[in-house]
């Protein structure tokens, strides 16, 4: 059966052809080479025994069955993101589902020094030239679209174009394939995309925060990977309240990626001011 993220596989090829007629990835190369390093991603986000865990909040205009905003103002949400207390801001650029570009992510980067995470279906090096060109500091690698060579190659090219790899797993079966390439970042998803149905919006929104802590417990690699000096563990999808933290605090979770529940909230500053009292308060 092919999934949603098939579905993307194909339409980011034809997207990327498209954009390669106007800007080859020879130019976007030599962009690369002129610019300075990037935020640190990894480094702020890591959490020390007694600290709080760390928030990511995401700009994403729509999902798959709803909606977040009537108008996207980049700046507008940096800036929310920023008074709310996030560590870094995700920057979801796929336009025909969830709203976005890579011109959010510019505005984003023009307007922050938050590190940023380039949240899009990755399936070229080229796509990492054009987050990096934009801002980002990072880059997210799907596991569902890489075997294990395959992703110790897409990961080495993100390295060197100067960004971090945020290998991503949202089914407990590519979990093996993951940690044999020892990826620095590793962010669980919550919500199993890579199951998701190629209709995506009756689905999309399945999920529960007990997944991660329930991954956790299952997979001794997991743990062991975890030990390992500078390895940082993201929870994404299914964070929306304060007791969902306080969840994620079973596990040494170092970071939580808010989406949805951040974009849509009334008040978005006071939202993650909320969600970070409760981070603040349950470390300590």
């Amino acid at each position: 059966m092919r999934t949603f993220l098939d579905r993307l596989h194909d339409l980011k090829l034809k997207e990327v052809a498209q954009r390669q007629i106007k800007i080859s990835e020879k130019n976007l190369r030599d962009q690369v080479e002129t610019l300075g390093l990037a935020s640190a991603f990894r480094s702020c986000l890591l959490r020390a025994p007694g600290e709080p865990i760390s928030l990511i909040s995401e700009v994403k205009s729509r999902a798959p069955g709803r909606n977040n905003v009537d108008r996207l103002v980049p700046e507008d949400v940096v800036s929310d993101f920023e008074a709310g207390g996030a560590k870094a801001i995700s920057v979801l650029t796929d336009e025909k589902w969830f709203g976005g570009s890579l011109e959010t992510l510019e505005k984003a980067h023009k307007v922050t020094a938050l590190p940023l995470l380039h949240k899009d279906f990755i399936v070229t090096s080229y796509q990492l030239l054009e987050g990096r060109v934009r801002g980002a500091s990072a880059a997210l690698i799907l596991a569902y679209y890489f075997q294990e060579t395959e992703l110790l190659q897409i990961i080495d090219e993100t390295r060197k174009f100067g960004l971090e790899a945020v290998v991503e797993c949202s089914l407990e079966n590519e979990l093996p394939r993951v940690l044999a390439v020892n990826p620095d970042i590793l962010m669980i998803n919550n919500r199993a995309i890579a199951a998701i149905p190629e209709e995506p919006a009756a689905t999309y929104d399945q999920g529960s925060i007990d997944v991660i802590s329930a991954w956790w417990e299952r997979n001794p690699d997991l743990r062991s990977w975890k030990k390992q000096a500078g390895k940082l563990l993201i929870s994404a999808s299914c964070v929306n309240s304060a007791e969902d933290i306080k969840s994620l605090l079973k596990i040494p979770c170092d970071a939580a990626l808010i989406g949805n529940a951040a974009m849509a909230a009334p008040d978005r500053i006071e939202f993650l001011r909320s969600l970070n009292k409760t981070a603040n308060e349950s470390s300590t």
